[in-house]
C-alpha cells in the first residue's frame, strides 16, 4: 500500500496556514481527507504492508491528530470551527481505527457546547458529535467507552442551549433548535434508555414548537416544526417495560381531545349540527369572554388568544396529529380510529356560507352573538382547517393501505360535502385529488350512479387544473366552461386555438413528487395521478358522455400517458349501445415509441421460421403433442439467406424485428404462414385507408426479386397445395398436423 500525497500535503497545510484562514481553505483540506481513506482506515498492524510506508502512514496520522486536537482546544474561533468540521470528515473516513481514539475529541467537542462561540460553531459541533455517536452504536465496545459516560452530557448540553430563556427563548435561533431536535430524533431510537430520564424535559422544551401561534410572539419555520413533531412522536419509545404501544395509544387520544376543545372555541360562531359518535361531548363556551384557549395546566401547549391564532393552534394540532401516523413505531400499537373518524367529520362537517342560495349546500346556522369580524376570519382559515384533516386522512390511508377500505365510503362523502367551500384554494383542490385518488382505488368500483355523479364537480376542476391557459384570454384551456343561462341553455367557453399550437404539454412524472416544486406544480402533479383513476376505476357506464369527452380531451392535451392508455383499455358505451370513437390514433402520435402502446397497437406472434431443410419425421411420434410434431424449424442455406437479404427491400426481410414481420393474431393468412417455404415470405402488401390504425392487410407472396418467374412461382403454389392435401389426408383419429415440405431445388429434377 503506497502512501498518499494527499496525507503528506495535508498535514503541511494545517501547520503552514495560519489558523484564521483554515475555514476558507476547508473544502481543499476535506478533499484531501476524502483521499487518504486507506491508511486511516487501515490497521497500525498490518502485517502485509509495507514496513517504510507503515512507519511513515503511522507517524503521519498521528501528525495529523495532533493538530486537530490543539485546534480543538485552542482559543481561536476559527480553529476550532475549522477542526470540528475536519474531525467529523476524518471520523466518517477512519471508523474504527480512529473512533477507538476519539475519545479526547468527545470531551472537546462537549466543552465547546458551554462556550460563547457563534451558533454556526454549536449546530456544527451537535452534528459532529450526533455522526460519532451513530458510528459507535455498531461497537459495543466504543458504545461502553464512549456513549454510555458521555451521552448524558451531550443531551443535558443540548437542552441547556434550548431551554435558555424560560419564556420559550423567543431571541434562538431556529436553526439550533432544529439541529438539537434532529440530533435528538436520531439518537433516541438507539439508544432509549439513556434519553428515559429526559423524557419530561423534551416535552417542556418541545411544547412551544409543535403549534405555534400568532399569540406566542416569534415565528416558527416549518421544519423546526416538523423536527419538534417528529422528536415528540419517538418519545413514546423511551417507555419502560415495553409501554411503548400503550404510550403511543394515550398521547394520540389526548391530542384528539386536545383538538375537540380547541375546536369548541374556533367554531362558537356555529350552531354545529354534527353529533359525536365516539362519546365527546361539546363543553359550553361564554360569549361573552373574548375567543381564548390554552394554557390551563402546565402540561397544555401556551395559551393563544384571537380567532386566528385559534386556527393557527387548530391546524396545528390536527398536523401534529398526522405526524404519528407517518412515523413508523417499533412496537404493535392499537390506532383509535373511531375517535379519529369523529374529529375528522366535525372539521369537515363546518361549510363555509355561499351567497347562492341554489347551492347543493345546506345554510349554515351562525350563532347571533357573535360580531362579523370573527366569522369572516373563520371563514377565511377554514380551507386551512381542510387541507390539515385532508392530509390526515391521506396519511391514515397510507398507512393502512387496504384496511383504510372500510373507511373509504365515509370519507368520500365528507371529502363532497367541503369541495364546494374550499375548491378556490389550490392547496385544498390537491390535497383533495390525492385522497380521491387514494378512495378510488379502494372503492371506486362499487360506486353507484348517485355516487358517480356527485363526482362530476371534482372531475371538473381536475382538468381545469391540467389544461393549458392561454395567458392573453381569460377563458379555460380544453375543459369547456358549461354555464347556465336564465333560459336553461348552456354556454360553453372552448380553448383558444392559439394556446393549443403554442403549449409543448405538462410532462409530469407519475408517482414523483419534488419538495421544491411550487404549489401550482404540486396541483398539476396531484390531478395528473387522479385523470387516470377517472378512467379506470370509475364504472363507465355511470359517466355522462361529456364528461368523459372532457377527461379524455384533457389526457390528450397534456399528453398524459396513463390516463391515454386507460381510455384505450375502458372504451365508453353510450345509452344506445354505441361505442365511442377511440384515442388510440392520439395515443400512437405521442408515444408511438413505448413498448406498452406497441403491444396494443400490434400484439405480436411467435417468429416465422424460414428453413429450407425438413425434419424427418418419424410415425410413431403421431400420438405426440401438437406442437412437437410442427417443431421443424432449421438454420436456412447460407447462399440462400444471401440471396433473400440481397434480393429483397430492407423493411421487407424477414427475422429483422420489424413489427411487420409477424402476423396480427387472428389473421386469415396465420395458417398459410406456417406452411411457407424458404422463398416465400409473410409481407405487408398494404394497410387499410380508412383508419391508420386498423389492421393491416396480410397476404402471401412469392420472393419479390423472382416475381417475374413463372416456373419457381408454379413450384411454390404446387408445393403449398401438397402441404394442404397432405393435412386433409391424415387420418381423424390423429390429433397432431403434420407438415410435409418439399424443396423447390428438385422440382425441375421431378418433372425431367
Amino acid at each position: 500500500m503506497s502512501l498518499p500525497p494527499e496525507l503528506r500535503v495535508l498535514c503541511f497545510q494545517l501547520s503552514a496556514i495560519p489558523v484564521p484562514e483554515l475555514p476558507r481553505r476547508l473544502p481543499t483540506l476535506l478533499r484531501y481527507i476524502s483521499q487518504c481513506q486507506a491508511p486511516l482506515s487501515s490497521p497500525t498492524s498490518n502485517a502485509n504492508a509495507n514496513l517504510a510506508d507503515a512507519s511513515a502512514s503511522s507517524g503521519l496520522i498521528h501528525k495529523l491528530k495532533t493538530q486537530l486536537s490543539a485546534l480543538l482546544n485552542g482559543r481561536s474561533p476559527e480553529g476550532r470551527f475549522a477542526a470540528m468540521v475536519m474531525i467529523k470528515g476524518v471520523v466518517e473516513v477512519g471508523e474504527w481505527e480512529i473512533l477507538r481514539g476519539s475519545e479526547s475529541w468527545v470531551r472537546g467537542l462537549l466543552s465547546i457546547l458551554v462556550k460563547p462561540d457563534p451558533v454556526v460553531s454549536k449546530e456544527l459541533c451537535i452534528m459532529a458529535l450526533t455522526k460519532i455517536y451513530c458510528l459507535t452504536h455498531q461497537y459495543p465496545t466504543l458504545i461502553r467507552e464512549i456513549t454510555t459516560p458521555m451521552l448524558p452530557s451531550f443531551i443535558t448540553s443540548c437542552l441547556n442551549l434550548v431551554s435558555a430563556s424560560p419564556d420559550g427563548a423567543p431571541g434562538l435561533p431556529c436553526s439550533l433548535v432544529e439541529a438539537v431536535f434532529q440530533s435528538f430524533t436520531t439518537l433516541l431510537p438507539r439508544h432509549t434508555t439513556l434519553y428515559r430520564p429526559f423524557a419530561s424535559r423534551i416535552r417542556t422544551v418541545t411544547r412551544s414548537y409543535l403549534a405555534p401561534t400568532v399569540s406566542d410572539g416569534m415565528f416558527v419555520p416549518l421544519s423546526t416544526r416538523e423536527s419538534a413533531r417528529h422528536l415528540v412522536v419517538a418519545l413514546h419509545q423511551t417507555a419502560p417495560k415495553n409501554g411503548g404501544g400503550e404510550e403511543w395509544g394515550k398521547e394520540i387520544r389526548n391530542i384528539v381531545k386536545d383538538i375537540h376543545m380547541t375546536a369548541d372555541n374556533v367554531f362558537r360562531a356555529v350552531i354545529e349540527d354534527w353529533e359525536s359518535t365516539a362519546g365527546y361531548t361539546t363543553a359550553p363556551v361564554d360569549l361573552n369572554l373574548d375567543l381564548c384557549g390554552g394554557g390551563n395546566t402546565p402540561s397544555d401547549l401556551p395559551a393563544w388568544n384571537g380567532i386566528l391564532a385559534g386556527v393557527e393552534r387548530l391546524t396545528g394540532l390536527i398536523e401534529f396529529l398526522t405526524e404519528y401516523f407517518r412515523s413508523e413505531t417499533s412496537p404493535s400499537v392499537s390506532i383509535p380510529l373511531g375517535a379519529i373518524v369523529d374529529m375528522i367529520t366535525r372539521m369537515l362537517s363546518i361549510s363555509i356560507p355561499s351567497s347562492s342560495s341554489s347551492s347543493g349546500q345546506g345554510s349554515v346556522r351562525l350563532h347571533p352573538g357573535i360580531d362579523r369580524d370573527e366569522k369572516d376570519a373563520l371563514w377565511c382559515g377554514m380551507p386551512q382547517i381542510y387541507i390539515a384533516g385532508l392530509q390526515l386522512v391521506d396519511a391514515i390511508a397510507t398507512r393502512l393501505d387496504q384496511g383504510f377500505v372500510p373507511l373509504a365510503d365515509g370519507i368520500l362523502c365528507q371529502l363532497l360535502w367541503s369541495f364546494p367551500s374550499g375548491r378556490s384554494n389550490p392547496e385544498f383542490r390537491s390535497v383533495t385529488y390525492t385522497v380521491m385518488a387514494s378512495v378510488l382505488i379502494h372503492v371506486g368500483q362499487s360506486l353507484n350512479k348517485s355516487q358517480t355523479s356527485k363526482l362530476a364537480p371534482i372531475i371538473r376542476w381536475c382538468c381545469k387544473d391540467l389544461v393549458p391557459i392561454d395567458p392573453n384570454s381569460t377563458k379555460l384551456g380544453v375543459a369547456e366552461s358549461v354555464e347556465k343561462t336564465p333560459n336553461g341553455h348552456s354556454i360553453t367557453a372552448s380553448q383558444n386555438s392559439n394556446a393549443l399550437l403554442h403549449h409543448k404539454g405538462i410532462s409530469l412524472a407519475m408517482g414523483v413528487e419534488n419538495s421544491s416544486i411550487n404549489a401550482e406544480a404540486k396541483l398539476q402533479v396531484a390531478a395528473a395521478k387522479l385523470l387516470p383513476l377517472l378512467l379506470s376505476t370509475l364504472p363507465q357506464q355511470h359517466l355522462d358522455m361529456p364528461l368523459r369527452s372532457l377527461v379524455e380531451r384533457t389526457a390528450i392535451l397534456t399528453h398524459n400517458k396513463h390516463a391515454m392508455l386507460s381510455s384505450v383499455l375502458y372504451p365508453f358505451l353510450g345509452k344506445n349501445g354505441m361505442a365511442m370513437a377511440s384515442i388510440l390514433p392520439h395515443l400512437t402520435r405521442d408515444f408511438g415509441s413505448d413498448d406498452i402502446v406497441e403491444i396494443i397497437l400490434r400484439p405480436r406472434m411467435p417468429p416465422l421460421p424460414t428453413s429450407n431443410v425438413q425434419r424427418p419425421l418419424d410415425d410413431t411420434r403421431h400420438g405426440d403433442s401438437e406442437d412437437e410434431s410442427m417443431d421443424f424449424i432449421m438454420k436456412p442455406e447460407p447462399a440462400q439467406e444471401d440471396h433473400v437479404r440481397h434480393d429483397r427491400p430492407m423493411d421487407q426481410q424477414p427475422g429483422l424485428g420489424h413489427p411487420e414481420d409477424h402476423p396480427i393474431p387472428g389473421s386469415t393468412s396465420t395458417q398459410n404462414t406456417l406452411c411457407a417455404t424458404s422463398n416465400v415470405f409473410v409481407t405487408k402488401d398494404s394497410f387499410c385507408t380508412e383508419s391508420p390504425f386498423a389492421g393491416p392487410s396480410w397476404k402471401t407472396t412469392a420472393d419479390t426479386a423472382h416475381g417475374g418467374n413463372n416456373h419457381e412461382t408454379h413450384s411454390q403454389t404446387k408445393m403449398i397445395d401438397d402441404v394442404h392435401m397432405a393435412s386433409e389426408g391424415e387420418s381423424s383419429d390423429n390429433e397432431s398436423v403434420h407438415l410435409t415440405m418439399q424443396l423447390d431445388t428438385d422440382s425441375d429434377s421431378d418433372t425431367d
